[in-house]
């Protein structure tokens, strides 16, 4: 079997506060409670056991509706916990336990191999916000009625298969496939778990497996992801242009990345365990997930949100309106500058006095205490 070895990526530059947090606090923040880990991801499955439940319980056409969007929010969940696996965030001195978990737990269950999300999921951490990013949902136009488009293309099963095919024709380059990024074997547990859900499924009735796993899987599922993705790493109007000629998506400064604060409804389907806490992850995605809100208090608290490659948004639905909406574009005047400014604030003291919102943020940012 041929071996693959993935180093993890550091953020991209020039994304980096220095002195923000100290290397005793990296080391520390690297490894979760793992009891609180057992119990957030064990909430996953119990979200879509409940909803199962639901459905068996009390069969009726709601009851299936809104088992089909619970059980679509814990796909979701299941792909978000997957993801903290692939980090090797969850069992970091025990990496062939953390990938059996992660992949027979949580990837298998919803298709995804493990080794292969790693390997393009390290690549975007490299490179988002350009155009060799292997994640592109983010630059999908969603002003106007564009949004409501982009919902129907998730919704009839569009995006799955147009995912599929492009994540399959990506691991079949040649120089992909000499690094292994597919190694033999990875589609057994796949194939082995799907086969255990539809026995699951079978003792109930065998239709479910199909009306109630695969189906929000190829439709609601993928519109989540679609929407989280937009969420993370799509700037607003206000935060685009600042830069001409950058090189970076809607000529932002520098690769842009935004942090959501999910309210517990959102929680639901978009943000389980602390991802919304997205730009802290790219600054130092080695950390585990149970430290990003501490880690989102330092950044507001030393002005980092002023840096014009950041977002901060309150929810992901007030970021939802926003992006939908047509809002002027920023000068590029200054830009270059506040990231500077940024960047002398969070090596500033802790009593510094926080800088004044460069002219390149857009005025209802979310800043300290927000």
């Amino acid at each position: 079997m041929m071996m693959t070895t993935v180093t993890e990526p550091k953020a991209t530059p020039p994304v980096t506060f220095k002195g923000l947090l100290t290397p005793e606090e990296i080391r520390h923040y690297r490894y979760p409670v793992l009891w609180r880990a057992v119990v957030d991801m064990s909430l996953v499955w119990v979200q879509i056991l409940a909803a199962v439940g639901l459905y068996v319980g009390w069969p009726n056409p709601l009851s299936f509706v809104t088992a089909l969007v619970l059980i679509a929010g814990g796909q979701h969940g299941l792909y978000l916990v997957a993801h903290e696996f692939a980090h090797f965030a969850v069992l970091p001195r025990h990496r062939r336990l953390n990938d059996f978990f992660g992949t027979w737990f949580f990837a298998a269950p919803i298709g995804m191999p493990l080794k292969l999300f790693r390997f393009r999921h390290f690549t975007h951490h490299r490179l988002y916000s350009t155009v060799d990013d292997t994640k592109d949902t983010y630059r999908r136009d969603i002003h106007g009625y564009r949004l409501w488009l982009e919902m129907v293309k998730s919704l009839t099963a569009y995006d799955y298969l147009r995912h599929g095919f492009r994540v399959l024709e990506h691991s079949r380059q040649p120089s992909n496939r000499r690094q292994g990024v597919l190694p033999r074997g990875s589609l057994l547990p796949l194939v082995v778990a799907q086969l255990v859900l539809l026995g699951a499924f079978w003792t109930i009735n065998p239709w479910l497996y199909l009306g109630l796993w695969i189906l929000p899987l190829v439709t609601l599922t993928e519109m989540f992801g679609k929407i989280r993705a937009l969420m993370e790493h799509q700037p607003r109007d206000c935060q685009s242009g600042a830069a001409p000629g950058s090189g970076y998506f809607r000529d932002t400064p520098g690769p842009f990345v935004r942090s959501v604060k999910a309210n517990w409804f959102e929680r639901l389907f978009l943000s389980k365990i602390n991802f919304g806490y997205h730009a802290e992850h790219h600054l130092w995605p080695q950390l585990s997930y149970q430290y990003l809100p501490r880690v989102h208090r330092r950044l507001l608290e030393r002005g980092a949100f002023d840096d014009p490659r950041l977002g901060n948004e309150k929810t992901y639905l007030s970021t939802i309106r926003h992006l939908s909406q047509h809002e002027p574009p920023q000068q590029s005047a200054s830009s270059i500058a506040s990231i500077h400014a940024a960047d002398d604030a969070v090596e500033a003291t802790d009593d510094a006095v926080k800088p004044n919102r460069p002219a390149s943020q857009c005025a209802d940012t979310p800043v300290a205490g927000d």
